[in-house]
């Protein structure tokens, strides 16, 4: 390593070496243009038992990209805020056995309708850039 170089710039020299004002340049696309999702690089499961008391499955997170809940023994109720837990007309009623994908990163709560389920979640976490 040489001695003589300089690690920690004074901020006028690193103001001094920023781009000035460029002008903006307009960009029409007059052709199909191919759009791929970006890799998701971690998710987690969890499995719970539910009842008919609502239950937080997944608190709010930015960095989830989307939660998948499969339900298996009773249909469920799923509301994405504390409020719409309160009653079942603020929460989704969603069929036992059909997945639910919620791209939200919103918090998620569930509980069944009657009696108990098993209820699967499957979360898929943004790429975070490496």
């Amino acid at each position: 390593m040489s001695a003589g170089i300089e690690l920690q710039p004074e901020d006028i020299e690193v103001l001094q070496n920023e781009p000035g004002d460029e002008p903006a340049v307009l960009v029409k696309v007059e052709s199909p243009v191919r759009v791929q999702n970006l890799p998701r690089k971690a998710g987690a499961t969890k499995t719970w038992n539910l009842t008919t008391t609502p239950t937080r499955v997944l608190a709010a997170d930015h960095r989830r990209a989307s939660a998948t809940l499969l339900a298996i023994g009773g249909n469920v109720l799923v509301a994405l805020s504390s409020a719409a837990k309160e009653s079942a007309q603020s929460s989704a009623l969603w069929p036992q056995n059909v997945p639910l994908t919620i791209g939200a990163d919103s918090e998620i709560y569930a509980a069944t309708v009657t009696g108990t389920a098993t209820l699967t979640v499957i979360t898929e976490l943004w790429a975070t850039g490496e």
